[in-house]
């Protein structure tokens, strides 16, 4: 995430980060994390190579019209699953279109003895509104992302 400082107080900036962390030719390691100002939660989930293409392809062209609704999910939710889970629906919250996100994050805690490896030793929920120019601007950073295996795209959640 961004920090951004206001006074003594570090704050999280407000919006939606996924980073490339690592990959070999089978699977992509993303490091996503947001927040609101209010809850903020990171996950390390992994993808299949091409994946991420496939889920900019699906947010393409968000908002279509009021009862838009794309969903996408980032890893494995569950038992079993490692690096995490981040779902993530974008819906539009009244009939002129003001779009939202709904994040969910899970995080595995790997490295972590005490914590059992089938449960998630920490999970967000939280909702933000957005701008659709920024979400097309998060989609254009995703395929960035896909084809170059490096760097970050980023999405601002309005301040409310």
């Amino acid at each position: 995430m961004r920090p951004i400082h206001r006074g003594d107080a570090k704050r999280w900036r407000a919006g939606l980060q996924v980073a490339h962390r690592w990959h070999d030719t089978d699977v992509l390691e993303l490091s996503i994390s947001a927040s609101n100002n209010t809850f903020t939660g990171g996950a390390f989930p992994y993808l299949a190579i091409g994946q991420l293409a496939e889920l900019a392809a699906t947010l393409d062209g968000f908002p279509t019209n009021s009862s838009d609704i794309r969903e996408l999910e980032f890893g494995a939710n569950g038992e079993g699953s490692a690096g995490g889970y981040v779902h993530l629906r974008f819906s539009c919250r009244d009939h002129a279109a003001h779009a939202i996100i709904e994040t969910q994050i899970e995080s595995k805690n790997e490295h972590r003895p005490e914590t059992p490896w089938s449960r998630a030793s920490q999970s967000a929920h939280f909702f933000a509104a957005i701008e659709p120019s920024a979400v097309d601007g998060f989609v254009k950073e995703l395929r960035q992302l896909n084809e170059q295996k490096t760097g970050t795209a980023w999405l601002p959640f309005v301040s409310t």
